[in-house]
């Protein structure tokens, strides 16, 4: 079947009446595939003059053929028993290799189940879920770009990277500024230098939200992180 999009009515004929659905479906398929050293002759002729033609389809001493030049039209039924035909061989020729548990350990993946995390991950309370969701509300108010995440460990905010985390503590919430501490503008003196410390979260920025009156405090220097990531 060729691969003009204008088909004789002769293709059009085999092919039925949805001609172009069918060429569409089934042209570069395996069943529709094959070698000949007359491809520029045969060009879009209709089936049966490709198969009486000098050189063409019956002329042919290919095994690859053998199918083809037994048929006296050439449709989607025709394509799909070849396709078949020529599968089952393939299954023969190239047998799917029998090996050994032993023999796939080495290539096996391990399944690795992906972890999902929430809010009731946490050692949260009832005052620090508070404390948590007003916070939590004014951050993801600070751009629709905002994405949250939770974390084994902390819950993240990020726009390409993190610019805050936060950390659950028994009667507070541990924040972690993704900033250098030479970078944070803090009239307050509410942060912590903790360049070089092991911090869960990510920054050398720590601040502590213990109780409600502390939030705008809390995001002035939020926000400082916030735009310089968005920058």
């Amino acid at each position: 079947m060729p691969q003009n999009k204008n088909l004789s009515l002769e293709w059009q004929s085999d092919l039925g009446t949805e001609w172009q659905e069918v060429q569409k479906k089934c042209l570069h398929t395996i069943g529709n595939l094959t070698l000949t050293a007359y491809n520029s002759e045969m060009s879009d002729r209709p089936f049966l003059e490709k198969m009486d033609m000098p050189g063409g389809f019956k002329e042919s001493a290919l095994r690859l053929n053998k199918y083809v030049v037994l048929q006296n039209k050439w449709n989607e039924k025709h394509i799909q028993e070849r396709a078949n035909e020529l599968a089952k061989k393939a299954e023969y020729i190239w047998p799917y290799p029998t090996l050994t548990v032993a023999e796939l350990a080495p290539y096996q993946v391990e399944d690795k189940t992906v972890q999902k995390y929430s809010l009731e991950t946490y050692d949260v309370n009832a005052f620090t879920r508070i404390l948590f969701e007003s916070l939590d509300k004014r951050i993801m108010n600070l751009s629709p770009a905002v994405k949250k995440e939770y974390k084994k460990l902390y819950v993240a905010y990020k726009l390409d990277t993190n610019f805050v985390d936060i950390v659950f503590q028994k009667q507070r919430l541990r924040i972690s500024i993704n900033m250098k501490f030479s970078e944070i503008n803090d009239p307050n003196g509410i942060c912590k230098d903790i360049t070089g410390l092991g911090r869960w979260g990510n920054g050398d920025v720590e601040l502590f939200m213990e109780h409600q009156d502390e939030l705008d405090q809390i995001m002035e220097i939020v926000k400082q992180s916030f735009d310089a990531q968005a920058e």
